[in-house]
């Protein structure tokens, strides 16, 4: 959160990257060990685009130690935290979680999404 703060007006993004666990209930969870802040090269807020050099950095780190993108993380300046239209379209993966952050109500506010490019469900998530 304090990133996109400290993008505005624009668009900031990242990844986090971790291990994925099986509970004990059956239930397949994903625990975050690293977060990937990366430059959003459209610097707009309407839209962003990771830039290539630090993506391939994140993906090589991540290699490295073992670890999976569990999510990819995403602000909203004056919309929503609801997928628009282009964040279905640039999907990564339908298997990697999307965390957007709005910063219309002064308040962060952090909804997480599975997105298609045809459609999104809100995800199951929490902070421990």
């Amino acid at each position: 959160m304090a990133q996109a703060i400290a993008e505005l007006p624009n668009e900031c993004c990242g990844l986090l990257a971790g291990t994925i666990e099986d509970s004990q209930t059956g239930d397949r969870i994903g625990r975050v060990v690293q977060r990937y802040p990366l430059v959003n090269v459209t610097a707009s807020p309407k839209e962003f685009w990771s830039e290539p050099k630090g993506m391939f950095a994140a993906a090589r780190d991540m290699r490295q130690r073992g670890l999976d993108v569990l999510a990819i993380y995403h602000s909203h300046p004056t919309s929503a935290p609801v997928p628009s239209r282009t964040d279905l379209e640039r999907n990564y993966s339908p298997d990697v979680i999307n965390l957007i952050i709005s910063l219309i109500s002064g308040e962060p506010d952090v909804r997480a999404w599975w997105l298609t490019e045809q459609d999104y469900r809100e995800a199951e998530w929490e902070v421990r």
